[in-house]
């Protein structure tokens, strides 16, 4: 258990490095009615281990279970985009991701949180957290 612990904090590590974008996570923006769409984007290689199925898994879980009527009205989505599609790279560089990523978007606002995703993958009441507080953060 401790190397599985090990593992995926180094994993994390990495990723976090490798990835990061060298912008702000959420850029202040006046919000409107035109940006209170809310999607929730999990970008993923066609190769994944339990973990990164795990993090789909509870992360569309969580925006089914916290958003049920925004969901339904497609007010609030979560969109499953496999980076090694080349129709997924154009959407990957306008909103800054390369590689996986578990990113919240509302208009202008976006933020990641990639690193809690992968943290609390197999907690789906943690990852419902982290959703729900991410949401709040780009609509507020």
């Amino acid at each position: 258990m401790k190397q599985f612990n090990l593992l995926t904090l180094v994993l994390l590590l990495l990723l976090s490095s490798s990835y990061s974008s060298g912008q702000p996570a959420i850029k202040a923006v006046p919000q409107t009615a035109s940006s209170s769409k809310v999607n929730v984007y999990y970008f993923h290689f066609t190769r994944r281990c339990s973990t990164c199925m795990a993090v789909e898994k509870n992360a569309r879980n969580a925006v089914e279970e916290l958003y049920p009527n925004e969901a339904k009205s497609g007010l609030y989505s979560f969109i499953s985009l496999n980076l090694d599609e080349n129709d997924v790279k154009k959407i990957a560089d306008k909103l800054g991701v390369g590689g996986q990523t578990l990113l919240i978007v509302c208009g202008d606002k976006k933020l990641d949180i990639t690193s809690s995703g992968f943290l609390n993958a197999h907690n789906p009441d943690k990852m419902k957290q982290e959703i729900k507080s991410a949401v709040d953060k780009v609509l507020f």
